[in-house]
């Protein structure tokens, strides 16, 4: 009887065994599934993000084209500039090559646009439409040279890009 006892308690003891083994493994493998998971979501948020600031280098480099290219007025296209790179790397708009840029936003930003434009008297549009147009000519030289240069930046403190 006792031997029955002691062989019952060792399967008992076996069975708890390999129940215990067969969980252990399906830990084990859901921490896998997690893991690769997770490693899943950082590959695929890196690649989204990659693609966000390839798409703001080529939207940068367009904008600077169409205003050498006078297809874009001056004070648009920096304004637009100005907006992609703080959204790239807010650094490379402190850059010295890009001095008149920033000069020509500092005096233009301020200027109402769109509706607010459109609501001021007559004679208000045309004084800053005046102060606009002397402005870019002012820079329209500097400005030139810089968003040449600024289309062959390859933003390099963009770590993705690289």
């Amino acid at each position: 009887m006792t031997l029955i006892l002691l062989i019952i308690g060792l399967l008992i003891i076996a069975g708890l065994a390999v129940y215990a083994w067969k969980l252990t493994r399906q830990v084990k493998q859901a921490e896998q599934q997690a893991q690769q998971q997770q490693q899943d979501e950082e590959a695929a948020a890196a690649h989204n993000l990659r693609q966000k600031q390839l798409e703001l280098v080529t939207d940068i480099r367009f904008v600077a084209r169409s205003v050498i290219a006078q297809q874009c007025e001056i004070t648009e296209g920096v304004l637009r500039i100005h907006y992609l790179i703080s959204g790239l790397d807010p650094d490379a708009w402190q850059l010295p090559e890009l001095k008149t840029l920033r000069t020509h936003h500092d005096q233009t930003r301020e200027m109402p646009i769109l509706d607010a434009y459109k609501q001021l008297p007559k004679k208000e549009q045309f004084k800053l439409d005046k102060q606009r147009w002397t402005l870019e000519q002012q820079h329209k030289e500097a400005i030139e040279k810089e968003l040449n240069w600024l289309v062959n930046y390859s933003f390099p403190q963009v770590t993705l890009l690289q």
